[in-house]
């Protein structure tokens, strides 16, 4: 009669080693699109990539989400044998230069005559707009763990800096100007941190009492970046 295996058999056969995990820093992020009439509610980290929509530059509109778009594995959750701890938690926000449905593309900074000069003044008042308003919630399993407003309060740690402009009176009224704008601020920090289990529900919220359009009546791009060390069984 054959054997059937043992448990001493599974774990001399198993490919992750119980005795030990694997720790390496890295971010856990996520981005939409951030249509131009607005929303009351967006829910991040719950569209893995192979779902959804993109908004990553160079991706064709209406396509899924890609690694570009997000590292999420699993909807809502962390896969078994990971975590997660949180240390800081960042909303990167890009202004846009098309109201296409479902696409997102880059705010040119640097633009030419009066009339290009008001739409970089556009895409600077959807920063403000957007960052002065809204509400971040990280909720895990039924339970509320951080509220914070206004989105102001979760800078992002990386941008492009450089603002500056050049005006000119010649007979052609020709005007040059670049621009450039973000939320600036000590970084939100957890403290203490906070981890995510595998298999345990999360997500995170960006809320607002009323849609908040863009000023400039493009669509834009927002993510939620956290910040940390993610823990995996060892190999």
């Amino acid at each position: 009669m054959e054997r059937l295996p043992t448990a001493q058999d599974f774990n001399a056969r198993r490919v992750t080693n119980p005795s030990q995990s694997e720790v390496v820093r890295g971010r856990f992020y996520d981005y939409q699109l951030y249509a131009t009439a607005g929303v009351s509610q967006m829910t991040f980290f719950a569209q893995p990539a192979g779902s959804g929509k993109t908004s990553a530059l160079g991706a064709t509109a209406g396509t899924a989400k890609t690694l570009w778009d997000t590292n999420l594995a699993m909807a809502n959750t962390l896969p078994s044998g990971a975590a997660y701890m949180i240390e800081s938690i960042e909303v990167p926000f890009w202004p846009g230069s098309v109201s296409t449905a479902d696409t997102y593309t880059l705010a040119n900074t640097s633009l030419f005559n009066a009339v290009a000069a008001a739409a970089v003044a556009g895409q600077l008042n959807d920063v403000n707009s957007f960052y002065q308003s809204g509400m971040l919630e990280l909720n895990i399993l039924s339970k509320n763990y951080l509220r914070e407003t206004p989105l102001a309060a979760f800078p992002p740690k990386t941008y492009f800096d450089g603002n500056f402009a050049t005006a000119s009176n010649s007979a052609t009224t020709a005007q040059v100007t670049q621009a450039n704008m973000r939320a600036s601020g000590r970084p939100y920090y957890l403290e203490p941190e906070i981890t995510l289990q595998p298999a345990v529900n999360f997500e995170v919220v960006l809320k607002w009492p009323a849609a908040v359009a863009t000023p400039s009546g493009f669509n834009a791009r927002v993510g939620v970046v956290m910040d940390g060390v993610f823990m995996r069984a060892s190999q």
